[in-house]
C-alpha cells in the first residue's frame, strides 16, 4: 500500500511539474537591455599626459593591463550605443 501511495505521489508531482513547465513555456521573454554608463571623454592632451606618466614609470606592470581592459569596455559600450542609436 505504501509503494502505491509513493507512486501516486511521484506521478502527481511529475504531472504538476509538466503543467508548470507548459505554462511557463508560453511566457514571452522580456528583451534584455544592456545599459552602459555614459563614457567620459578624454582630450588628446589628457591621453598624452597619461601615456607620458606610464612611460616614466616602467615598474608599473598591472596599470597598463587594467587600462587595456578599461579601453576594451569603452569600445564595447560605444559599439552598443552605436547599435542602439543606429549610427
Amino acid at each position: 500500500m505504501r509503494e502505491q501511495s509513493t507512486v501516486l505521489y511521484l506521478a502527481g508531482a511529475a504531472l504538476l511539474a509538466a503543467f508548470v513547465a507548459a505554462m511557463l513555456g508560453g511566457c514571452t521573454p522580456t528583451p534584455v537591455r544592456l545599459i552602459c554608463p555614459p563614457l567620459v571623454q578624454y582630450s588628446p592632451q589628457e591621453q598624452a599626459v597619461l601615456a607620458a606618466e606610464l612611460r616614466a614609470h616602467p615598474d608599473l606592470r598591472e596599470v597598463p593591463v587594467f587600462l587595456t581592459d578599461y579601453g576594451n569596455e569603452r569600445a564595447e559600450c560605444r559599439a552598443l550605443h552605436t547599435k542602439k542609436t543606429g549610427g
